[in-house]
Formats: structure tokens, C-alpha cells, sequence
């Protein structure tokens, strides 16, 4: 019995935690208008309900926050309508699953005191308790990125800890390969950050960097793991192909006035932009 209390007393703090972001992020569902761009959604998503793609008036593909789109579709449909409530309600539930998964990762690769520490600061941070309670892809953005990161880490720091009488890599089943499912995994998890907004994509080069400083390029070889990183690759020209070929000119519009990928050369007006989001007095704390 005494072993099974801290695990209840764990439970219990963690569901007192999720029931107080989670009536935060209800107030902003129920309270707060709708932003403009949660209009947005909501009509591609009615357009996904009506046609199965989310196609505009002018015969193009909105293609931002693709998996958002349909998540949302999918909502309307299991509620039996898309009203303004149901459209953010995928938001708060992954909202509340980020919450718990921050929480179970800070635990696990460190301890319960980190894992409380992120928890908490993720429930009570105003951007999201925002981004929560709209009919965006933030929240969803946030959940598969936290957890292709910490994919790719498990990944990369696997170690083949197999028993000496354990069958030897090469005989193993394919699916009993730990290392191959980690990778795969990884993959999983970046595709569906990936469709859920593009900019995942900036992410790609820094797991990639890390797993070369830290492993080696032979490791990149290995039968396990290059195969999680091709779906990697074509995961992205997919990606690539629907942002060119769903909204032909857009995306080279975009790049001409505000580019995806880009040099920040104006490190005074960047640091005025971004400064308050780290030192604001409301921030320090």
C-alpha cells in the first residue's frame, strides 16, 4: 500500500493540475470571441465535412495546418455539427495532453520536480492558455513536436544493452528491433508535426546535426535508422509538393515578402520584437 501512494498522490496532483488549465482554457473558449484566423479554420474544416478537401472558392487547397483542418472536421462530425465550441475543442485537448506529456517526460528523463516545474508553467502560460481555446493548430503543433524531440532523443541515445544469450541484431524479428521502432516512431511523430504546420520542418536539420555530433555518420547507416530518416524526407517533399502544387504562386509570394527560412539581419529590430516574450516583468517570474 505505501508504495502505491506516491503513485496515487502523483495522479491526483497531476489531475488537479489538468482540471485547472483546463477550466482556464474553457473561460477563453466560452468567453473570448473568435480571432480571425479561427474563421479560417472553421471553413476549411466545413469544407472538409462537405467535399473532403479543404478547397477554397478560388479552386486552391488551404494548406496551412493541413492535419488541424481535419482533426477539426472530424470533431464537427463526431459532435453532429461545427459550432464555434466544438471547433476549439481539439485545441484544449491537446492543450491538456501536452500538459500531461511535459509532465511524464520531465519525470522520466530527469525528475518529478522537473516534470511538476514544466507542468505547471505550461498551465498557467498565457500564450498557451490562448492558443488552447482557439480553432488553430497551435496546440497540436506543440504536442507532436514536444514528442518528436523527445523521440529522437530516446533514439539517438539508444544503447544495445541485449543480454549475451539474446539472439544477435541481425536474426532479430524486424518489429523486435528496438532501435528500428524508436526510429520509426521519430518518424511518426515528425510527419504528423509536419502536416500539422510546416515550419516543422526548420526542426529537420537540428535533430539531424544532433545525431551526427552525437553518434557518427555510420550510425546514420545502420538498417535500423536511415529508413525512419528516408520517411523523414519524403514526408517533407510531400509536404513541399501540396504547398506548390495545392496553391500554385503562393508559396513563392510568400517567400518574396515574408519568408518561411530567411537570415535575420536586423538583430536590434528582432531582439525589440522578441525581448518582451523573455524579459518582460510579467516573464521573469
Amino acid at each position: 500500500m505505501s508504495r502505491l501512494r506516491p503513485h496515487l498522490l502523483t495522479l491526483l496532483g497531476l489531475g488537479a493540475l489538468l482540471a485547472l488549465a483546463g477550466w482556464l482554457r474553457w473561460r477563453y473558449i466560452n468567453e473570448i470571441s473568435l480571432y480571425v484566423d479561427e474563421f479560417t479554420t472553421l471553413w476549411a474544416a466545413k469544407r472538409v465535412m462537405a467535399g473532403g478537401a479543404p478547397i477554397m472558392p478560388s479552386s486552391v487547397l488551404y494548406t496551412r495546418g493541413l492535419l488541424a483542418t481535419y482533426v477539426t472536421a472530424l470533431a464537427g462530425l463526431l459532435a453532429g455539427g461545427l459550432t464555434y465550441t466544438v471547433g476549439r475543442l481539439p485545441s484544449l485537448l491537446f492543450g491538456l495532453a501536452t500538459i500531461a506529456a511535459v509532465f511524464a517526460l520531465g519525470r522520466r528523463e530527469w525528475n518529478s520536480r522537473v516534470g511538476w516545474l514544466a507542468a505547471l508553467g505550461l498551465a498557467l502560460l498565457p500564450e498557451a492558455v490562448v492558443w488552447s481555446g482557439r480553432a488553430r493548430f497551435y496546440a497540436q503543433l506543440q504536442f507532436f513536436v514536444l514528442l518528436a524531440l523527445w523521440a529522437a532523443y530516446a533514439a539517438i541515445q539508444w544503447r544495445d544493452s541485449s543480454a549475451p544469450d539474446q539472439p544477435a541484431a541481425s536474426s532479430r524479428r524486424w518489429w523486435d528491433d528496438s532501435l528500428l521502432r524508436r526510429h520509426l516512431l521519430f518518424a511518426l511523430l515528425f510527419t504528423l508535426a509536419l502536416f500539422a504546420q510546416e515550419q516543422t520542418v526548420l526542426l529537420y536539420p537540428s535533430i539531424l546535426l544532433a545525431t551526427l555530433l552525437w553518434r557518427g555518420g555510420r550510425f546514420l547507416l545502420r538498417p535500423q535508422v536511415w529508413p525512419a530518416h528516408l520517411l523523414c524526407l519524403l514526408a517533407m517533399a510531400a509536404r513541399f509538393a501540396i504547398e506548390i502544387l495545392g496553391q500554385p504562386g503562393y508559396f513563392e509570394t510568400i517567400q518574396a515578402t515574408r519568408p518561411y527560412v530567411g537570415w535575420v539581419l536586423d538583430v536590434a529590430g528582432a531582439w525589440h520584437t522578441y525581448a518582451p516574450q523573455l524579459i518582460a516583468p510579467d516573464r521573469l517570474p
